[in-house]
């Protein structure tokens, strides 16, 4: 009876299991017409391909808008997802802009995600191409 010693294959390579950097949701509240150049902005200048805009009703009442200076209570209000390690840059550069652009109002906060699903649905939210396979 002969004996047969077979090779054993090398353990194949552990899967990386967690993204590069985490991902936030950035909630942005503007006055109602700014919304096309904040998200052009976010996009642009921080890679936000993820955004939702819609217009929101506030609830105040009409002579407390008055007595604030705003025209009016509706707003546009900005669902981005970036990345968590630029929020404190992303959060400063929105406040330059609310007082050029917006006349010193907005409402910007962030609220973590806890996951994605798909490689490639995380390669876009968070701007990394370098994830991305080329053809």
């Amino acid at each position: 009876m002969a004996l047969i010693q077979t090779k054993k294959s090398a353990a194949p390579a552990a899967m990386e299991t967690t993204a590069p950097g985490r991902l936030v949701l950035l909630i942005t509240v503007v006055q109602k017409g700014k919304g096309t150049f904040f998200t052009d902005f976010l996009q642009q200048a921080y890679g936000a391909n993820m955004q939702i805009a819609i217009v929101g009703n506030g609830t105040a009442q009409q002579n407390l808008v008055e007595f604030l200076g705003l025209k009016d209570n509706k707003r546009s209000v900005i669902f981005s997802v970036v990345r968590e390690d630029r929020v404190d840059e992303i959060l400063v550069s929105l406040e330059d802009r609310f007082h050029t652009v917006n006349r010193g109002t907005g409402v910007a906060f962030t609220v973590p995600l806890t996951s994605v699903v798909g490689k490639l649905a995380y390669a876009f939210m968070s701007d990394e191409r370098s994830m991305l396979k080329e053809d």
